[in-house]
């Protein structure tokens, strides 16, 4: 028989058992993605944009003044078209593999936030069940690259933050999450809401160090005092220099197929014309939600994969968010701190943003991040409820809503598509 000692997880297996677990999410979510992932044959919504803008460094025949995006997620695109083929498989093939390659980062994120495998699962299987990861994986646009690099920066700045280890790997992480948030900035220039919560929170950890706060909590205090030990250069060099340094060399490639030098002259070119698009172009107001809407959303998207958000995510989401907050008014946390900053800077953006029309899909990075903030919420409540666990619960109403709404996000063919019902 085994000891009873024999059955408690110490650090170091339960590491190595996050490490599993992650790459089985992983890999469920690639069979998930991939399975049908050529539906529908044609080119929809702005894969007719995308796609071409791709094919470009294929063929090598841009328009060098017309730059209208970033150029890394349209690279990263052209991969899954030269491998296989101009047709809907290489069009999406990409995303699905970067999107399912988002799963385990979601996983260790919030494993590293709260040392609890069993939050972490709940966390990850929410964003699995989440329809928005769903529709954006499957779709040959540039958004799941961008929340691939996105998610696996921040694992390595919390991880930084979080993790007793040596001066060295924490100032490497500290980079590496720099480097990998600037290249999902070359994807969309989303990724500056993010950069944003980073430096925010790194520069206040750093005035917190060494400062009795009552209002901050002792992990607070911890983390604080070894942003300090890094050093103000190394901060300066992770969260200033490796994200502008990263974001620029991907318009390499760009310059070489558009004929053009790889210059700061040229960089202001380019930079001049996307910003000039995003910022006049009119958007179809028949297609288009104002930003405030979208948490309470209940109109599926036709147009695009009849995208509708999971309301055990969105909403629930939303509660969770309010625990966070009544959380941090009592005490200041890194777990409740951090969610909260990265739903309000990627949401709250739209509010001054100089796009012409806001689109549903632009809520996708914040209902990502709601999967963690309900994990974060889910500590210090009862795991219980009238004898069930409630992360149980949670996952099987995600889940459910998430198999009435497969069939039409899927392009299933009848009898299949209404097989749970159709929509009205």
């Amino acid at each position: 028989m085994n000891s009873s000692a024999d059955n408690v997880l110490t650090p170091a297996r339960m590491q190595r058992r996050a490490f599993v677990i992650a790459i089985a999410f992983g890999l469920v979510g690639l069979a998930l993605l991939l399975f049908g992932v050529k539906k529908p044959s044609m080119m929809f919504y702005d894969e007719g944009y995308f796609v071409p803008e791709a094919k470009v460094f294929i063929q090598g025949t841009p328009n060098p003044d017309r730059q209208e995006k970033p150029p890394l997620g349209k690279m990263m695109l052209s991969v899954g078209v030269r491998v296989f083929g101009d047709n809907s498989l290489g069009w999406r093939v990409g995303e699905a593999v970067f999107g399912a390659m988002t799963l385990p980062a979601i996983f260790l994120l919030t494993y590293l936030l709260l040392q609890d495998l069993g939050l972490a699962s709940l966390a990850a299987g929410l964003t699995l069940f989440n329809n928005f990861f769903f529709v954006m994986s499957r779709i040959g646009m540039v958004d799941a690259f961008l929340m691939f690099f996105l998610f696996w920066s921040l694992v390595a700045f919390t991880a930084a933050l979080v993790l007793n280890i040596s001066v060295g790997l924490r100032r490497s992480l500290f980079c590496s999450a720099g480097v990998l948030v600037g290249l999902a900035g070359s994807c969309k220039w989303n990724a500056i809401d993010t950069l944003a919560v980073f430096v925010l929170v790194t520069f206040t950890l750093w005035w917190i160090a060494g400062r009795p706060i009552a209002w901050v909590s002792s992990s607070l205090s911890t983390c604080a005092e070894r942003v300090k030990k890094t050093g103000l250069p190394v901060l300066i060099l992770g969260l200033i220099v490796a994200p502008v340094a990263s974001y620029c060399l991907t318009y390499w490639p760009l310059c070489r197929v558009i004929h053009r030098p790889f210059s700061v002259a040229e960089l202001v070119a380019i930079h001049k014309s996307i910003w000039h698009f995003n910022s006049t172009t009119i958007s179809n107001p028949t297609i288009t939600l104002p930003w405030y809407s979208w948490p309470l959303n209940l109109s599926p998207q036709r147009a695009l994969s009849y995208l509708m958000g999971n309301p055990v995510i969105t909403w629930g989401g939303l509660a969770a968010l309010a625990i966070c907050l009544r959380r941090l008014w009592k005490v200041v946390t890194l777990q409740e701190g951090l969610v909260f900053l990265l739903f309000a800077a990627n949401y709250l953006q739209w509010v001054i943003t100089p796009e012409k029309g806001l689109f549903y899909y632009y809520y996708y990075p914040c209902v990502m991040i709601l999967g963690v903030t309900i994990a974060v919420a889910m500590r210090g409540l009862p795991s219980h409820v009238f004898g069930l666990r409630i992360s149980l619960l949670l996952l099987l109403a995600a889940g459910t809503i998430f198999l009435k709404c497969y069939p039409q996000m899927a392009y299933l063919q009848a009898p299949w598509d209404c097989a749970l019902g159709c929509w009205p």
